[in-house]
């Protein structure tokens, strides 16, 4: 079934409050702590630590990802893909479908250059799917974390690895609300840490009705208050429950790659007046960017609306749409443009910026990239001071401006809380 926003789930845990609660000034990734480099590639200012799981993560596996600088994953969640509207999804900079609908034809997916993670469910005894090279995982459960108790999942999980074909493709699997929310480290760690070779989780923070509850946002970002409506509908969450993800995933001492959900529509089928709606093309953008910036490595879009004025199971195909296509489009082909910075490492002790706007930094190709998001729903002017150069230019990737360092400082305005701005520095 396609997945919706529920309103009715028991909750049957309370989360312990993520260490990263309250951020203020964040810095930058963090990787392994085996990750950190000092070798003649290190820049004049800074420390590298590679993305999670390293860029040749994929190599590991059967039918592999491509683990080139130039591929980022970017998804869509269940799709069909029958006939010749499938080439929409690439179209718009998508490069491969996260579970798709059983009358799928699998060789559309791999003419067109494109890659599939599948849902065991439905194909893994499929040997259309077992020969072809596009395929290059399998989905486990879907949540399973809101709908079995926590003392029946290891069991359901461990059966369903227990079933997979040996094939060396990588395992797959998106938990929801129970990882991020109601489970105790513990617990959420375990299933992060146990069963799958990448994770996500799907927490939509600018549409689900409930999501600014006691026991869900409340007890991430605000000690188990609820959220105000400020605090709920703004994309820095996004971060945030990637950095959920990847403390759990810090747990155990490795690191793999972590990917974001983002919903593209009305995901839940509630009306307006009980806090229902669609996400907009700037919040869209803006929460793809913050997920980038906590650390994500690839990003889902969830493709479905469930309410509002148009129901849809393939909004980047819906006339109905169009604005957020245009959007997705665009921001995905920023992504593929920079993709080889995102691969690259991590810089540490490179950038600080004002409480209320979020960081990265990277460095690629002799440059130093700094990505920077405003955590907050208001207009601020901010300033960020980087370990050098003292004095230079900070150009503005896709703003055709720039802005001037001096004294090792530059500032720029954040408009409101979906302003992301990306700076590339000449050392």
């Amino acid at each position: 079934m396609m997945k919706r926003i529920s309103t009715n789930f028991k909750w049957r845990r309370r989360a312990l409050l993520s260490a990263l609660t309250g951020m203020g000034v964040v810095l930058l990734g963090v990787g392994p702590r085996s990750g950190l480099t000092n070798d003649a590639s290190t820049p004049p200012w800074g420390k590298l630590t590679q993305v999670d799981g390293g860029v040749d993560y994929y190599q590991r596996f059967a039918n592999p990802l491509p683990v080139g600088p130039t591929f980022f994953p970017i998804g869509v969640w269940f799709e069909s893909v029958v006939d010749s509207l499938s080439a929409v999804n690439k179209d718009v900079g998508v490069n491969i479908f996260v579970v798709v609908t059983a009358d799928s034809r699998l060789e559309i997916i791999k003419n067109s250059g494109m890659f599939a993670i599948l849902q065991q469910s439905e194909f893994a005894g499929n040997e259309s799917a077992l020969a072809n090279s596009s395929v290059v995982g399998w989905e486990l459960h879907d949540e399973i974390d809101m709908q079995v108790d926590i003392s029946e999942v290891d069991a359901r999980l461990q059966n369903i690895r227990g079933r997979l074909p040996e094939d060396g493709r990588l395992r797959y699997n998106n938990y929801g609300k129970g990882v991020v929310f109601w489970l105790n480290d513990d617990d959420a760690a375990r299933l992060v840490n146990s069963y799958q070779d990448i994770v996500s989780a799907d927490t939509y923070w600018f549409t689900d009705p409930d999501i600014a509850g006691a026991w869900q946002g409340g007890k991430l970002l605000n000690n188990g208050r609820p959220l105000t409506e400020s605090q709920t509908r703004r994309a820095a969450n996004y971060g945030y429950t990637v950095d959920r993800l990847r403390g759990l995933d810090d747990m155990d001492g490795t690191r793999r790659p972590v990917w974001s959900f983002v919903e593209l529509g009305w995901p839940s089928d509630v009306e307006p007046e009980k806090g229902g709606r669609a996400i907009k093309p700037a919040e869209m953008n803006a929460a793809v960017w913050h997920s980038i910036i906590a650390g994500a490595r690839g990003i889902i879009y969830f493709n479905h609306s469930f309410g509002g004025p148009y129901l849809s199971q393939h909004l980047l195909r819906d006339p109905n749409y169009l604005d957020i296509r245009a959007a997705v489009r665009d921001t995905n082909a920023r992504i593929a443009q920079l993709a080889p910075v995102l691969n690259a490492p991590f810089v540490l002790d490179y950038a600080k910026c004002d409480a209320g706007i979020r960081s990265m930094a990277k460095y690629y190709d002799g440059r130093y990239y700094i990505f920077s998001g405003n955590t907050e729903n208001e207009t601020r002017e901010a300033s960020c001071t980087v370990a050098g150069p003292a004095n230079g230019v900070a150009k503005l990737i896709g703003e055709d401006r720039s802005v001037q360092i001096v004294n090792g400082t530059f500032t720029d305005k954040f408009e409101d809380g979906n302003t992301i701005h990306i700076y590339q520095i000449e050392p």
